[in-house]
């Protein structure tokens, strides 16, 4: 009996111990780790006379992304934190949703729009750095 109690308790034991080494941080690594720099931005907008978008940039660490807008124009104001990926769809924590595509290098975003809404697309060119 005593020794079927020892079994027990070390089984128990070991379980428990076992989920101490849970990462909780969403470090998982995605494709899109890294900064990110927006090259060219296109809507139904008016930007100018070569626009500069690069005071806009991203950076994606593991299931986190942080935004930055220092430069006249904002895009992803308020989709700054975690983040879901399902398969090249990507969903901010705001709820808006990008397919994305990195091909040569360059990342591109491209907002999933509503089909009830006209001119709502947004299509987004970055380069790495």
């Amino acid at each position: 009996m005593k020794k079927l109690i020892s079994i027990l308790l070390m089984t128990v034991l070991i379980v428990s111990c076992s989920n101490d080494n849970k990462d909780d941080s969403n470090t998982t690594p995605t494709p899109l780790e890294g900064k990110w720099t927006l090259t060219n931005a296109s809507c139904f907008c008016a930007f100018g006379n070569n626009p500069d978008f690069s005071g806009h940039k991203l950076t994606f660490e593991g299931n986190n992304m942080k935004v930055e807008n220092t430069g006249e124009f904002k895009f992803l104001t308020n989709a700054a934190g975690v983040f879901t990926l399902q398969g090249s769809l990507i969903t901010f924590k705001n709820g808006e949703q990008y397919n994305y595509e990195i091909k040569a290098g360059a990342l591109s975003l491209t907002f999933v729009d509503d089909p009830q809404i006209a001119d709502d697309e947004l299509f987004l060119n970055y380069n790495p750095g």
